[in-house]
């Protein structure tokens, strides 16, 4: 019988009879589990179940997976003949005898399928929605023997040698350490590698979820069994005791190791219970901002090597550029030396809900320079360098194949023959935090002289704000169609017109033509210059409409906790005033440069930025450029292929070649020392394109003015040209 089938004939068993299952699996059980990482559940097993709160279907999920694991490990002692009573597997699983023998077994399964539904119990079926809010991705075969691979973990040195897999999930790191060890330490007989595992403990494995130590401790037990070191349900029994798989947190352990390497969690701040939060950010440094936990599994990874010992993790690759990352940035340059990095970008050779990249560090004296790769798709494949390559061949090649430091087209084979654009280098290492942005050399030098030519920053010109984040869309936006807002006879002091993302347009802003176009209910008020909740008395329809949605609105604690705020405002509010000013919007996420101008005083959503003028003027020749020529300046420059250029270097490119725009890197973009004349010129183009909407031409014309501004050479405009043509 299958897998699913099986976890589903668990699934449906431990459901009719929770109760009694429950007090036997205690040790499973998590408390502060969310509705959003147990929707999947409903998905696969559908309605046919019983009634359960959120976190007595996560165990009752957990009990299933279990189950399953338990008969994978029976199968394959059946198979290499290893005798064992119902006592012996009670002593593994607690009631699994209550179960038909006959509808837990797999006979059609070889031992690497066996394996397989082993490493996926946890992540087959679970959607990416439900992986993400948990943070759990499978890393897959081929990523995890290159890291193996690129640490040197491989040859008789490794016998004597401690590893460390920081977040074990479902053991799939784990299984290949031991694979290699083994390999190694066959010659010295099963006792010497039971001795080295058990008692030496040379292999270690952590995680936080008891359901992942249990499933990588039988893990650890059948590839034992595979590999012929034990023969016995007494072996088993032991090993399943004193395999050094920790139900521990790797952020507060003090074990160290000659390597550590593994696949940290991705979970942001927000979903980390607050008690937790501000542990963390008591003991670690990187734990700055907005973060996210696998930062910190990255400081402590530096931290619990031992001298000239090396850690390689996968993470997101978000800490490269994002505010949040400014702590691990620093305090990697600062105290370690940054061997190599693998930026993977949006290849989707990785299928997790994050762009991946692979750290390799050293514990040993910082440098100022690190071996870089960069991988990520292409539009184009070159006739002459073109390679064809497996997912797994391509991690060959980037070990073994020196590059130049220049762009290399190679095709990998996958369903859809992605065409992948590769780039090897050894680039310095920015200092002090700052971003990580590495690029083809030709690329980063020019980046490099248009910071040089810079005159002031954007920031000096404009203030750039979020949009509003309210937090309950469901309640202040979603519904407010013009039709919805008349039938509940809303006032219309509290309801405006919402710049969604899908609104702004490069140029212009399209609103009330589209059926998806809505205001927003905007339940604040301004007093002198601050924004504070409206007294909903005066506001008697909206107030009703706000009780009866009081059940959502109230169940957010940021805002019910707070001594100031009250239950129905949005969580991120701006000043009305500001929205009302003149202002270019802009996308958060987007695949090309689309600033658009707004005059009508629009509110803004919090997938947007909207920029407004200081009231200081613009400094030096420009001082005389009123007010609308100000913004129109800034429209066609903005929307220039060279600051579209500069955007993408600096940033990092999500999936399907989209740019997340930033307050911080927005406030860095270099503006030239332009002449009055031709900050008026650039006014013109702009406003022509705006009313007129000559486009193609009148576009090319200011991404002339733009290249002379830069003083760019036609082989500069060249490279621009390039790299948007692969990054668009």
């Amino acid at each position: 019988m299958e897998s699913i089938n099986i976890l589903e004939e668990s699934y449906f068993y431990i459901n009719r009879h929770f109760n009694t299952y429950k007090k036997y699996f205690k040790f499973l059980y998590c408390s502060n589990i969310s509705d959003e990482e147990v929707q999947f559940v409903d998905k696969i097993f559908g309605k046919a179940q019983a009634e359960l709160c959120t976190s007595d279907k996560m165990l009752n999920y957990s009990i299933a997976t279990l189950y399953t694991a338990v008969s994978v490990l029976i199968e394959i002692m059946n198979r290499n003949h290893i005798s064992y009573s119902l006592e012996d597997i009670e002593n593994i699983c607690p009631k699994y005898a209550d179960f038909p023998q006959s509808t837990m077994q797999f006979p059609q399964s070889t031992e690497n399928e066996l394996e397989e539904i082993l490493f996926g119990l946890l992540v087959n079926g679970v959607d990416l929605n439900c992986r993400k809010k948990s943070g759990s991705e499978r890393t897959p075969d081929e990523i995890i023997a290159y890291m193996l691979d690129i640490i040197g973990y491989s040859g008789s040195d490794i016998i004597n040698r401690t590893i460390i897999d920081p977040a074990c999930g479902t053991g799939t790191f784990t299984a290949q350490i031991l694979k290699r060890y083994i390999s190694e330490a066959k010659p010295w007989g099963n006792a010497f590698i039971l001795d080295k595992l058990l008692i030496q403990k040379s292999i270690q494995a952590f995680d936080t979820k008891p359901l992942n130590v249990y499933i990588t401790k039988i893990v650890f037990v059948v590839k034992l069994i595979i590999e012929k070191i034990i023969h016995n349900i007494s072996e088993v029994l032991d090993v399943i005791k004193k395999a050094p798989v920790y139900c521990e947190d790797f952020l507060k352990t003090n074990q160290h190791a000659d390597y550590i390497v593994g696949n940290p969690p991705y979970i942001r701040l927000q979903n980390l219970p607050p008690a937790y939060r501000d542990d963390i950010k008591k003991h670690y440094i990187s734990a700055t901002g907005r973060f996210d936990i696998y930062v910190c599994f990255i400081e402590a990874a530096s931290k619990l090597l031992k001298d000239n010992g090396t850690f390689c993790l996968i993470t997101s690759n978000k800490y490269l550029t994002t505010n949040y990352g400014a702590g691990i940035r620093k305090y990697l340059t600062d105290n370690i030396y940054i061997k190599q990095l693998i930026d993977l970008f949006d290849t989707k050779l990785f299928k997790a809900s994050v762009l991946p990249a692979i750290l390799v560090c050293q514990k040993k004296e910082p440098s100022s320079i690190v071996d870089y790769i960069g991988v990520k798709s292409s539009s184009e494949i070159s006739n002459t360098n073109t390679k064809y390559l497996s997912s797994a061949e391509l991690f060959k090649f980037l070990q073994n194949v020196e590059l130049p430091s220049q762009h290399n087209a190679i095709l990998v084979k996958s369903e859809e023959r992605l065409p992948l654009e590769i780039v090897r280098t050894q680039t310095s290492l920015p200092k002090g935090g700052n971003t990580w942005n590495f690029s083809a050399s030709a690329e980063i030098e020019l980046m490099k002289k248009i910071e040089a030519k810079k005159y002031c920053s954007l920031g000096e010109l404009v203030d750039i704000n979020v949009g509003v984040k309210s937090t309950a869309d469901d309640v202040f936006v979603k519904p407010m169609t013009q039709e919805f807002i008349e039938k509940n006879r809303f006032e219309k002091e509290l309801i405006f017109p919402l710049i969604q993302s899908f609104n702004v347009k490069k140029w212009k802003i399209e609103w009330g033509s589209c059926p998806k176009d809505r205001y927003i209910l905007y339940p604040h008020i301004e007093k002198n210059g601050n924004m504070c909740a409206a007294p909903l008395e005066l506001y008697p329809n909206i107030c009703s409409y706000l009780h009866n949605n009081k059940n959502i609105l109230a169940s957010r604690t940021y805002l019910t906790e707070s001594k100031i705020r009250k239950w129905y405002e949005c969580w991120v509010p701006q000043r009305l005033s500001k929205f009302r000013q003149p202002k270019l919007v802009t996308r958060d996420i987007v695949s090309c440069n689309s600033f658009a101008y707004d005059t009508n005083g629009m509110i803004c959503q919090g997938n947007t930025f909207f920029l407004t003028r200081k009231e200081r003027v613009f400094p030096g020749n420009c001082s005389d450029l009123d007010s609308s020529e100000y913004y129109y300046f800034l429209l066609g420059f903005l929307n220039t292929k060279i600051m579209e250029f500069y955007q993408k270097i600096i940033s990092g490119c999500l999936y399907s070649k989209k740019y997340r725009y930033t307050t911080t890197n927005l406030k860095r973009w270099p503006i030239p020392e332009v002449s009055s004349d031709c900050a008026r010129k650039i006014a013109r183009l702009a406003r022509k394109i705006t009313f007129e909407q000559a486009y193609t031409c009148t576009e090319k014309e200011l991404d002339e003015i733009a290249y002379k501004l830069f003083e760019l050479s036609k082989e500069e405009i060249q490279v621009v040209g390039n790299f948007l043509k692969n990054n668009t």
